[in-house]
């Protein structure tokens, strides 16, 4: 696993911290990644045998 340093701008963090964390995850890391993942998966980036999204 590799870890990546992210800027949010601060409506973004508020955000996070009232709606967001311990819903969707512990810390901040746990909140945009499970965010990031299943916007992925939403997108269709973890599709078996798809190389190409199509929008």
């Amino acid at each position: 696993m590799r870890k990546i340093l992210v800027a949010l701008p601060e409506e973004i963090v508020n955000l996070i911290d009232k709606e967001l964390l311990g819903k969707l995850g512990e810390g901040y890391s746990d909140t945009l990644r499970t965010i990031i993942m299943n916007w992925l998966s939403e997108k269709g980036y973890f599709t078996k045998g798809e190389k190409n999204v199509k929008e």
